[in-house]
């Protein structure tokens, strides 16, 4: 797989906590396996959204 653009962005919304932001592939990634940043709680690849911009 090739070098993507900067616009493979997702609006991310925690379960737990209803927190929500923009991430990139990689922070996705940190996501995906770390955790919710703000609260901790596990996420899945659900939590993720396509950005529309």
């Amino acid at each position: 797989m090739s070098a993507t653009s900067q616009t493979d962005d997702y609006e991310f919304t925690c379960p737990q906590c209803g927190e929500g932001f923009a991430v990139n592939d990689g922070m996705r990634a940190a996501v995906l396996e770390r955790g919710c940043p703000i609260c901790g709680s596990p996420t899945s690849t659900e939590a993720f959204a396509p950005c529309s911009a």
